[in-house]
């Protein structure tokens, strides 16, 4: 069975679109960054939640805050997404 470009986003896109997600400080600027829809990028921030069994970021319709585990794993996402791409 095939599945659509977002059914098949492997784990690394889904940490690559967190980092960006916290480096730009916003769903929509990370969106336009990497081509794609605010509601495709939360839908991987949703998905990689839910993987993860965490909830990485606090969000109102003001702000937008790690939590603990959130920064945890942002460092690990950074670290290991730059190992892939010196590969």
């Amino acid at each position: 069975m095939t599945r659509g470009r977002e059914g098949g986003a492997d784990r690394l896109e889904l940490l690559r679109t967190f980092v960006r997600i916290v480096e730009t400080g916003s769903l929509s600027a990370a969106a336009e960054q990497l081509h794609t829809t605010q509601p495709t990028v939360s839908r991987r921030l949703q998905r990689l939640e839910r993987s993860l069994g965490l909830q990485l970021l606090k969000r109102t319709t003001h702000s937008m805050i790690l939590t603990e585990e959130g920064t945890r794993c942002l460092e690990h996402a950074q670290s290991m997404l730059e190992r892939w791409d010196a590969i």
